[in-house]
């Protein structure tokens, strides 16, 4: 493979990630798909939930009345579904009415006021005995109080995102002190109120109380006293000046009746188009509808629609859904990516290493049968005859030598197929190399050498290439010790110190090559390749033995020694 196309990591790693992205489009699309199930099924439930106690409601008032009769009930009925469905979950818009047996709609849950009357006297807690409704056109001169009646939008949540981040909310509860109702029609005006602000959280959906009633900011007081009250019903929350009735205020019902309380209660604003209108296909609607019969034998229709924009509620979760996805298909890509490089970038080092193994090999054989062809031709043309020896011993000499390197190599190419079949077991490095050291000791006696082992340096290998790799590395310090030199063994293999091997000498001459370039085959110190004593494939083979055993190995020269560097 020619090194430009050889591929880097961006190129193996693009065509991972591309391949990939279909597969994260199709997660995604699963994930939607699941929520927008889950959203329709919750849409669904939640419908039924709060329309199940409206219709049982509406059902009991009109067994024994008239509509027009229960008309401010059952519109309190009305107002009540929409106003707890809107905050159910984010995106959701609901609406409520009730259409005639012409299929007119004589009453909706638009947004008003309504004035709940428990009788006290009753003796039943939370019995409803009446109704009064508050229309609010009249209440759009008053902007200030218009804008605190509009402190449920203020809870209600467009997505998702932003129902489940923290928010604060200046929320108030409007306190009627005084309003005027006609009996009649059961209208109800407001007098006077005030607006006590506090600050709330919410997080999650849910508000926090930790500072319900530690902040009170303000009270605001507002007097809406019609004109002309004349021929209405007064309603007085307290009987002396205090601004705010507590459990010991008499509080009285228009016609002198001890009452228990008045609820404030506000419908919806969504009309029957805004519900209905998908924006996308994704968007869902529940329609529950209910015949009703009145006393009168009158029929009615009571619909509860109950709709989702999924795309706006989801969309910003759908987006950071997506942006995870990409983000952990991006990170699998690289893990993916790095081992297949680091794969190709080993087939790229063998290659490499053949390449110049070869390379190196034509280099260092050329030479000697280049001098054994010149010796041969002399001895066939009977040249210098009295030579004849000094031709042969030469052709011998360099035959020797282009054997050694045919072997090593041979050797090399078997030692990599049995490395990849050994057995390892622990041993230790020192003492594989004093076993080693005694082949060699005829050598160190000769040069006057002295060799010492000092240490252990105990790891897994497998015990016929470790003790190629020692014969190896000693046969060559021996080799290349100057006379009278030395040969130092030692290991550090203790806790809380450097854990290495280290086999060193004082060499013949000065090195004149990059210490790493020793690693390569056929490479000598002295760059001279006329040197018979060695093939220059022996640290080489040292080399691949570590690196297959998965060895770290360096090769350093300093201050006169030679060091090989094992760990």
């Amino acid at each position: 493979m020619a090194k430009n196309k050889r591929k880097n990591f961006i190129k193996v790693f693009i065509p991972k990630f591309l391949i990939s992205i279909p597969i994260v489009i199709i997660v995604f699309i699963i994930t939607v798909t699941f929520m927008n199930m889950r959203s329709e099924s919750e849409l669904e439930r939640n419908n039924e939930i709060y329309s199940e106690s409206r219709i049982k409601n509406i059902e009991e008032y009109l067994s024994e009345n008239s509509f027009v009769e229960k008309q401010d009930l059952i519109g309190l009925n009305l107002r009540l579904y929409q106003s707890s469905s809107a905050f159910a979950w984010p995106g959701y818009k609901s609406i409520a009415y009730v259409e005639d047996a012409n299929g007119e709609v004589v009453l909706d849950s638009e947004k008003a006021i309504q004035i709940l009357i428990i009788d006290r006297d009753l003796g039943i807690t939370n019995r409803l005995t009446d109704v009064y409704t508050c229309d609010l056109d009249y209440l759009n001169s008053y902007p200030e109080f218009a804008d605190l009646l509009r402190r449920d939008e203020a809870f209600t949540s467009d997505t998702v995102l932003e129902f489940l981040l923290p928010r604060k909310i200046v929320d108030s509860h409007p306190i009627i002190l005084t309003g005027y109702a006609d009996p009649d029609t059961h209208k109800f005006y407001v007098g006077k109120c005030i607006f006590p602000y506090y600050e709330t959280k919410m997080f999650l959906g849910y508000e926090s109380e930790e500072q319900l009633y530690e902040n009170y900011i303000k009270k605001v007081e507002i007097d809406l006293t019609p004109a002309d009250v004349s021929g209405y019903l007064e309603y007085n929350a307290v009987s002396d000046s205090a601004s705010i009735p507590d459990e010991n205020s008499t509080t009285r019902y228009f016609d002198g009746k001890l009452i228990s309380s008045f609820t404030l209660i506000c419908g919806g604003k969504e009309s029957v188009k805004d519900v209905t209108s998908k924006v996308t296909y994704l968007d869902h609607m529940s329609h529950i509808s209910k015949q009703v019969k009145d006393s009168n034998g009158d029929t009615y229709t009571v619909h509860f629609m109950l709709s989702d924009n999924f795309t706006k509620a989801y969309m910003s979760a759908m987006i950071l859904i997506a942006l995870i996805y990409l983000f952990i298909d991006a990170g699998i890509c690289l893990l993916i990516s790095k081992i297949s490089y680091e794969k190709l970038k080993g087939f790229y080092r063998n290659e490499d290493y053949r390449k110049a193994l070869m390379s190196s090999m034509a280099h260092d054989l050329k030479t000697p049968l280049t001098v054994m062809s010149g010796y041969a031709e002399n001895l066939k043309e009977n040249v210098q005859t009295e030579k004849r020896d000094h031709y042969a011993d030469a052709i011998l000499e360099n035959t020797t030598y282009m054997n050694g390197i045919i072997t090593d190599v041979l050797g090399l190419a078997k030692l990599e197929e049995e490395t990849a079949k050994s057995k390892t077991e622990k041993l230790d490095f020192c003492e594989i190399t004093k076993a080693q050291a005694e082949r060699i000791k005829p050598l160190l006696d000769e040069k006057n050498i002295t060799l010492t082992v000092d240490g252990s340096f105990n790891r897994k290998a497998d015990r016929a290439s470790l003790e190629r790799v020692m014969d190896n590395l000693l046969s060559n310090a021996a080799k290349y010790t100057k006379e009278g030199g030395k040969v130092n063994v030692y290991a550090k293999d203790k806790p809380f110190s450097k854990h290495v091997f280290v086999i060193e000498n004082t060499p013949i001459d000065a090195i004149d090559v990059k210490p790493s370039k020793l690693w390569e085959p056929f490479v000598k110190g002295d760059q001279s390749r006329s040197d018979k004593n060695g093939t220059g494939l022996g640290l080489s083979i040292v080399k691949n033995i570590l690196d297959n055993l998965g060895f770290k190995s360096k090769i350093k020269i300093k201050d006169g020694w030679f060091k090989v560097i094992i760990r």
